[in-house]
């Protein structure tokens, strides 16, 4: 029986640190600064300590099911998904040469698969059914008022932000080198994986 210890760190976080981490800042991002894309994005870079401004600003238009319509895929089920292309997602010169296997595409369908066992959906509004019983409209303020006044900013949505960054932390855990610092770093292209 096999009793090492894994003690593998990345930025001075266990992997058990890491996710809850990764739910808090979630959580927090959502509730305090909204727009559950880049409040996912957020956690899971802080976490791993790189950032890139340009991905962070390109995903606020993916906020409430993109365009605030709530009729697609989850801001938060979105912003994980960027952070795993943008770890290993598939290079633009591997794109021209038309090579595939980027390692992102294995690493989304594992969060699909936790994301539907969850919530049994992706998208926005239908994740509204099930943690509000109803459906709202982003562009009606009424609609608007009442999705806060259930706890939409409060505990609802940061709650699904967090989960999402926990659940990206872990699956990218095992595929991420250990004990290594990135805390410093601006960028993914600085780290050789």
């Amino acid at each position: 029986m096999d009793q090492t210890v894994n003690t593998k760190k990345l930025n001075g976080y266990t992997k058990k640190q890491a996710i809850s981490t990764a739910f808090k800042i979630g959580f927090e991002a959502e509730k305090l600064k909204t727009n559950c894309a880049q409040a996912t994005f957020h956690s899971i870079s802080s976490v791993l300590g790189i950032r890139n401004p340009q991905i962070f600003k390109s995903l606020y238009s993916l906020a409430g099911g993109g365009a605030s319509s709530t009729a697609g895929s989850c801001g938060a089920f979105s912003g994980a998904l960027v952070a795993f292309g943008f770890f290993f997602g598939r290079t633009y010169e591997e794109w021209q040469d038309g090579k595939m296997g980027a390692k992102s595409g294995k690493l989304a369908k594992e969060f699909y698969e936790k994301f539907m066992q969850r919530f049994n959906t992706v998208v926005c509004m239908e994740i509204h059914k099930k943690l509000f019983e109803r459906t709202f409209n982003f562009s009606n303020k009424k609609d608007m008022e009442e999705f806060e006044k259930l706890g939409g900013h409060a505990i609802k949505c940061p709650t699904v932000v967090g989960l999402s960054s926990a659940w990206a932390i872990e699956i990218l855990w095992d595929y991420l080198p250990g004990d290594i610092d990135t805390s410093k770093v601006i960028d993914i292209k600085d780290v050789a994986f």
